[in-house]
């Protein structure tokens, strides 16, 4: 095929295909609109009243109609249209075969049933294409109760919830508790919000860089010393620290010479070892300025003392790793086991 030819082919293939996505993805003009809104006027003319007449209006006329559905008020499809939620009912009825009842005079035949529901189906369809896209009214809305507690959380950092004192959050029909016909604001519920707003503010911190929320209320100066040990704690919390590793690491600083390695600095050890060097440098000095005599540091200081010399086969060259020193074996694992709370 010439290239001339086959860029022509492609090119009608392509506007080909692009004229149906158009088709597909476009709605239809007004001229088709009306097109089928017509049809389905005269289907209801010609199927739907007089199966109405003849099976329905009965029971469901103007003078007392049974359930409160009166079926005489439907002349055409837009008005069906404007009522598809009773005409729903209709059609459950008919597909479930009991209306007209068992005890009626005439029955339609299941040829006739069929004929109303697909008239039915018909006009929904056509109502969904109308209102694609369309939510309907959205009035505004508070938020629900989940919704104001994570709102606080995101904004503060913490989980306070709030709204534990608040009532409820009523469901609409479907059952969901965050429409916005369900979800009014009432007096009482404003003053809720307001004590709620209170008791976040009251777990406020204010700090040299900025505000802060504590977990509990901050409303003394042991509140605000209770917010900075916990902070302290969490930040240790959150550090995954082998104390182990520091003290080995301190050790072999100790005997650096005797394990070859004389010109060796905490630094280098704590990068060798891949820890941090100034938290190394606070270990050493733990462990060898100044002896204390009762507590804690003073029990690690006696067990760093009592920390054994490098194995004769550590002489002359550094050991590569705990496991490889008798210290680690004899009595690092007691030191690790004490280190400070």
């Amino acid at each position: 095929m010439r290239p001339t030819l086959l860029l022509t082919v492609t090119g009608c293939l392509l506007l080909a295909f692009l004229g149906l996505r158009t088709a597909a993805d476009n709605p239809p003009h007004a001229s088709e609109a009306a097109a089928e809104a017509a049809s389905l006027d005269a289907r209801f003319q010609e199927s739907v009243q007089p199966f109405l007449a003849t099976y329905c209006i009965g029971c469901h006329g103007k003078d007392k109609p049974e359930g409160d559905l009166d079926l005489t008020a439907f002349t055409t499809a837009e008005s069906v249209a404007r009522a598809l939620s009773h005409w729903e009912l209709v059609v459950e009825q008919l597909e479930a075969g009991s209306m007209p009842p068992a005890k009626a005079k005439r029955r339609p035949t299941d040829e006739a049933r069929a004929t109303v529901i697909a008239w039915v189906g018909a006009v929904r369809k056509r109502e969904a294409r109308r209102n694609a896209g369309d939510p309907g009214p959205v009035p505004a809305r508070r938020l629900s109760n989940a919704e104001y507690d994570h709102t606080i959380r995101d904004l503060t950092g913490v989980d306070l919830r709030p709204t534990r004192e608040f009532p409820v959050d009523p469901a609409n029909e479907a059952g969901f508790d965050n429409s916005a016909e369900s979800l009014a604001m009432s007096p009482a519920l404003v003053k809720k919000y307001l004590q709620a707003a209170r008791q976040v503010a009251d777990h406020l911190v204010l700090k040299p860089d900025g505000l802060a929320f504590a977990s509990h209320p901050v409303l003394a100066d042991t509140d605000r010393d209770k917010y900075c040990v916990n902070s302290i704690i969490d930040f240790y919390k959150r550090q995954r620290i082998d104390y182990a590793d520091y003290f080995f690491a301190a050790w072999r600083f100790r005997h650096r010479e005797a394990l070859g390695q004389p010109n060796a600095s905490l630094a280098s050890l704590a990068s060798e070892a891949g820890l941090s060097s100034k938290y190394l440098a606070t270990i050493w000095a733990t462990l060898t300025d100044g002896l204390e005599e009762v507590g804690p540091t003073a029990a690690l200081q006696a067990l760093w003392r009592s920390c054994p010399l490098p194995l004769p086969m550590e002489i002359g060259r550094p050991p590569r790793g705990p496991a490889a020193s008798g210290c680690a074996t004899r009595s690092l694992p007691s030191v690790a086991s004490s280190r400070p709370r």
